[in-house]
């Protein structure tokens, strides 16, 4: 009985040393750095789809998906080529915050900070591979101002038929991330910051909620917005929480 004891009172030592009650203290050189980035990634990232947003209505660039996009596209190229530039620098970044989001939840809460990492990668893939627009919108463009103007519609209406294809991409991904960022909530109120995790929850139900709307209606619209910035909200929040950290 004696040798059970022991033997139950060592496997919970070995538990406690695995899964510390305060991962993060003490802060190591690692764990700083590892901070330090998670951070940077997070901010940075929010910051830079924030920009996106300020410099697409600062300069009246039509919706992506709209025929305006078309007939515009030789007067707005540049300026949409800058505007996607800045949208996958952040959407790149968001997927290095997934990986070390990971990293520094998964002594407390590994099944689901991996399954939240994968989901979230997925989501910022399907937002990658929509990134650059400019470039298809560039050869549909050529070929409508080469077209004769009874031909014009058959261009414009090609050209809805392959937005079609990127907005199915645009919602998939506002439905993925949101969903990560409930994931990474729930993996965060498991000890590490349950303020902060029962917030990003909050968040990522409300832009899963709107994404899903918009699937559900089968048209893009304002609500895609609310949930990528309801992600941008989590990124730039978690990454502020993480640069504190790794300065205490």
């Amino acid at each position: 009985m004696n040798d059970l004891d022991t033997a139950e009172q060592t496997r919970n030592q070995a538990d406690s040393c695995t899964v510390p009650a305060t991962p993060l203290r003490p802060l190591g050189p690692v764990d700083r750095r590892l901070l330090r980035g998670a951070g940077l990634t997070g901010a940075v990232g929010s910051l830079l789809m924030l920009a996106t947003f300020v410099f697409v209505g600062a300069l009246g660039l039509p919706a992506p998906s709209t025929p305006d996009a078309l007939l515009r596209f030789p007067e707005i190229q540049y300026a949409r080529a800058a505007e996607n530039l800045l949208y996958l620098a952040a959407i790149v970044l968001w997927a290095v915050h997934h990986e070390l989001l990971h990293r520094l939840l998964r002594g407390t809460a590994p099944v689901l900070s991996a399954a939240a990492r994968t989901v979230g990668s997925l989501g910022a893939a399907v937002l990658a591979a929509n990134a650059m627009l400019n470039v298809s919108t560039a050869a549909m463009s050529q070929a409508y101002q080469e077209a004769a103007e009874a031909d014009r519609s058959v261009v414009v209406l090609a050209w809805q038929a392959a937005q079609g294809v990127m907005d199915a991409l645009l919602v998939t991904g506002a439905l993925l991330l949101p969903a990560a960022v409930v994931l990474f909530g729930i993996a965060l109120c498991r000890g590490l910051s349950p303020i902060l995790g029962w917030g990003a929850v909050v968040v990522g139900t409300a832009g899963t909620a709107a994404a899903l709307l918009v699937a559900a209606t089968s048209s893009p619209s304002a609500l895609v917005a609310v949930s990528i910035l309801g992600t941008l909200t989590f990124h730039l929040v978690v990454g502020i929480r993480w640069l504190r950290l790794s300065r205490s």
